[in-house]
């Protein structure tokens, strides 16, 4: 990197950039270890390096579509860690609007959405998750499936605003069942916009004629060849520079239930990720028959769906925070966890954030609780904990990226 560039950098971001610590507008907390926060390599990292080239063309050009995907459990379903995230990045570079991406209107299949988006419907939907092995169904890359009987029902998202972005867009991706033929989907928030279907990969696009925060469509019947109509995610983009964060969350998941997902490699195509986190882990450690190789082999096969669609994408692990079980035994095998995750990323060169070294390893979460950043589940975070961890996470992200600007590339 040039001293012309680190110049530009210095005015861009006056207020210490390249300090060790990134501010963040949460309280800080003498039980978190910040100087710690970092990303770890084993070995290799020049699929990082090819990320935070595509981040400097962004952010000195404003050049570039940067993807990245977040994948995990509850976690992310809730999408309060993952948004931070997404939010922190959104506001970190100037005129940054890389769109939504990759969501589910979880209102459909019966389980909690996000706040920031509402969905609203009509007709009769039933849910489908990867994580239950009683659900009988076929899942693309959300993990989760909306399927519908009827002959005419309808879907709507609206992003809330408030003191969230407006992610807005001009193309909408319809994820469904191949059979385009029984079932016509109209654009109801834009009947001028342009129709692409693709029955290969199953989807249902639409151009919008101009940038919109919403949309409406409808599902109308026309034939029985196809019985039901299944719905597995919505892609929302647009043509401008920027980060589009994806985040695909499942209550309950665990490696496994995504590798049931036989329409995954196929959707994530569409995407094209430049840096996947995975953060799936948590419901793997309270599996009874939990072994480190298994895992390790599971994530084999998951992390191959995504090298198929992009070779040269960057990893990230994310070790699991500590957690109890049943709210009386601390997960020991949070540390197998984190193992085999370092194993991946010397395998992959990747690298691991340790979320569980950071919060206090063995036990911590009961500090976190008493913090008010952990629920009394000793699982989940509240959403100040949430944020926290999600501005732990940025800042581990930023901290790497200074260390690659710091560098005579």
């Amino acid at each position: 990197m040039t001293k012309k560039i680190l110049f530009i950098i210095l005015l861009v971001f006056p207020s210490g950039f390249f300090c060790q610590h990134y501010p963040h507008d949460v309280p800080e907390h003498d039980f978190i270890d910040y100087q710690h926060n970092y990303i770890d390599f084993f070995q290799d990292s020049s699929n990082f390096q090819k990320f935070y080239s595509k981040l400097d063309s962004l952010l000195f050009y404003g050049e570039g579509k940067i993807n990245i995907v977040h994948i995990g459990g509850s976690h992310i379903q809730a999408d309060m860690w993952s948004d931070r995230v997404r939010q922190r990045l959104y506001n970190f570079i100037p005129t940054n609007n890389g769109g939504r991406g990759l969501l589910f209107p979880y209102r459909l299949a019966k389980t909690n959405n996000p706040y920031y988006y509402k969905v609203e419907y009509t007709g009769d939907w039933k849910g489908y998750r990867n994580s239950v092995l009683s659900h009988d169904s076929e899942f693309g890359v959300t993990g989760i499936t909306a399927k519908t009987k009827d002959s005419i029902s309808t879907v709507k998202l609206t992003f809330r605003g408030d003191n969230y972005p407006d992610y807005d867009f001009n193309k909408i991706t319809i994820l469904h069942n191949q059979q385009t033929e029984s079932f016509c989907i109209e654009l109801l928030s834009d009947t001028t916009a342009i129709r692409i279907n693709n029955d290969s990969i199953g989807y249902t696009a639409f151009w919008l004629s101009s940038y919109q925060n919403k949309l409406e469509f409808s599902i109308t019947q026309m034939d029985t060849l196809e019985k039901e109509f299944a719905l597995y995610g919505l892609l929302l983009e647009n043509q401008d520079p920027g980060i589009c964060y994806h985040s695909i969350g499942v209550n309950g998941a665990s490696v496994p239930s995504y590798l049931r997902c036989e329409f995954f490699e196929k959707q994530l195509s569409l995407i094209k990720p430049d840096l996947i986190i995975f953060s799936v882990g948590i419901n793997d450690a309270y599996d009874t028959q939990f072994t480190a190789d298994k895992y390790e082999n599971n994530y084999d096969t998951l992390i191959s769906y995504f090298q198929k669609v992009n070779p040269k994408a960057a990893l990230l692990f994310t070790t699991n925070n500590d957690s109890y079980y049943k709210r009386k035994y601390p997960n020991k095998k949070a540390e197998d966890v984190r193992d085999v995750m370092r194993k991946l990323a010397y395998k992959y060169g990747g690298g691991v954030w340790d979320m569980y070294g950071l919060m206090g390893g063995l036990g911590s979460v009961k500090t976190w609780e008493n913090a008010g950043l952990a629920k009394r589940d000793k699982i989940h975070f509240t959403k100040a904990g949430y944020e926290t961890v999600g501005d732990l996470l940025f800042e581990a992200l930023i901290k790497s990226y200074n260390d690659y600007v710091g560098k005579d590339n």
